[in-house]
């Protein structure tokens, strides 16, 4: 706001210094073709002679020897009331604008604090998805681990007979959680087929840790 007030008075001051300007243009004539010069105009017209030879007659009452008096306009007042109501009508201009402005600033800053809002909303968001992710993380690996505790406890036949129920992904998961030689046994109570296909998920799994 200090840089468009400063702006506002170096343009109004521009403003003034042209009307001054003006103003100068306008007196200049008066000075230059002021009553001095009337008066000098009409006494050489009263010294020529008449065109017919004849002496101009003195005319008898003084008065009519003194020049015509000259109305002068109140000009400059005139020009005087233009420039200020030009100043006024520049200032409101610029009053308007930064009127507008500032409403704009308002708007742009409301806007930031609602995207700032928003942003802080879908963080806390976020950090609460990640910690239900983590806790259920969490909860099944601590799943996996009481399973794996139990099938290892198992007979090897009955712990192979239950795995081959439970879906692939979590066998796979309970047999890596489980001693090897207990997760051997259940594989080799298992179907060939079945075997294979857990043995391999075992093999990947170990790969991406």
């Amino acid at each position: 706001m200090t840089d468009r007030s400063g702006l506002r008075k170096k343009v109004l001051s521009g403003i003034a210094a042209l009307m001054m300007v003006k103003i100068a243009f306008f007196i200049m004539p008066w000075s230059l073709y002021g009553p001095d010069k009337g008066a000098v105009t009409t006494a050489h017209a009263q010294a020529r002679p008449a065109k017919d030879g004849s002496k101009n007659i003195e005319p008898s009452d003084p008065a009519e020897l003194a020049p015509a008096p000259t109305t002068i306009e109140p000009a400059p007042d005139k020009l005087e009331g233009e420039i200020l109501r030009e100043v006024k009508q520049r200032q409101e201009e610029l009053d308007k604008k930064e009127d507008e402005l500032a409403i704009r600033e308002e708007q742009l800053r409301t806007m930031k604090s609602d995207l700032d809002k928003q942003i802080s909303q879908l963080k806390a968001l976020q950090a609460s998805i990640e910690e239900q992710i983590k806790l259920r993380t969490d909860l099944e690996t601590k799943a996996i681990i009481k399973l794996a505790k139990t099938y290892s406890a198992m007979p090897p036949d009955n712990a192979a007979s239950l795995i081959q129920k439970i879906d692939t992904s979590i066998a796979i998961r309970v047999l890596g959680a489980m001693k090897e030689r207990s997760a051997g046994r259940i594989l080799a109570a298992l179907p060939p087929d079945k075997a294979s296909k857990l043995s391999e998920g075992l093999v990947k799994k170990g790969k991406n840790r």
